[in-house]
């Protein structure tokens, strides 16, 4: 059992220690800190990730709530029955039929200056890769993803993009192992779909962005064997079919 796992499992144990109920919310972060005996980036994750299943609603100012009874009968009340290959493939899945069609509705309404946002971001990127640190990757990448949300106008988009990618992208935890040409053409997908978001180009866009996470589902198919959902699985066959009839 990881850290993780073990916090979690600590937190429901709390939860049914204070008898709290949906809707009540949770001892403060400070306090869970030290409760659960993790660090502050470790509990954010892990509500991040209960928030994502709607065990709990995290409101910012305010705290973390409770969204539903936390049942006694189980050794783990907030066990979420996900092994940790099926989370990843769920969240790719989730990422790559959504963030498709958000890169296509940026491309007609992004601004200036999200546009110049976003040119900084890939900067920063670059220098990540070049600082060999795997969680700034993560960390810009998100950003940039979030900017494309940004850019759309949509405050519910926003969102969607902040809960797809709650959980950290397990693909750029081994980001340096992969082969350099690998490293290389994630990079290029950023400054491709930027060039394809300043050239209002909404279905240029959106080819990029769903062929930027379908290499990141072939990578950890191959590299970390997580069996991916069957969207994926048929999408990245239909590519590879095209790619054969490519070069024939």
């Amino acid at each position: 059992m990881t850290k993780k796992d073990k916090a979690l499992e600590k937190l429901g144990q709390v939860i049914q220690d204070l008898e709290l109920k949906a809707g009540d919310r949770l001892p403060p972060e400070r306090r869970l800190v030290d409760m659960l005996d993790v660090s502050r980036n470790t509990l954010r994750s892990i509500l991040h990730s209960l928030e994502a299943r709607g065990l709990v609603a995290i409101r910012p100012g305010s705290g973390c709530y409770l969204r539903v009874g936390i049942s006694s009968a189980h050794d783990n009340p907030l066990d979420l029955n996900l092994s940790p290959g099926k989370a990843i493939a769920d969240q790719l899945e989730a990422a790559y039929m959504v963030m498709p069609m958000i890169a296509e509705n940026a491309a007609e309404r992004i601004g200036e200056r999200h546009l110049d946002e976003l040119k900084q971001c890939s900067v920063n990127i670059s220098r990540s890769i070049f600082q060999k640190s795997a969680e700034r990757v993560w960390s810009e990448s998100l950003t940039f993803f979030r900017l494309i949300a940004v850019g759309t106008g949509n405050d519910f988009l926003v969102r969607t993009v902040e809960q797809i990618c709650s959980a950290d992208m397990p693909a750029y935890d081994f980001f340096f192992s992969m082969r350099r040409d690998e490293r290389e053409a994630i990079f290029a997908d950023h400054i491709k779909l930027l060039h394809a978001l300043r050239a209002r180009d909404g279905e240029w866009a959106r080819s990029i962005t769903a062929n930027y996470f379908l290499r990141m589902c072939r990578i950890l198919e191959e590299r970390e064997q997580v069996l991916m959902t069957d969207l994926v699985f048929r999408s990245l066959r239909e590519r590879d079919e095209q790619d054969e009839r490519d070069t024939a």
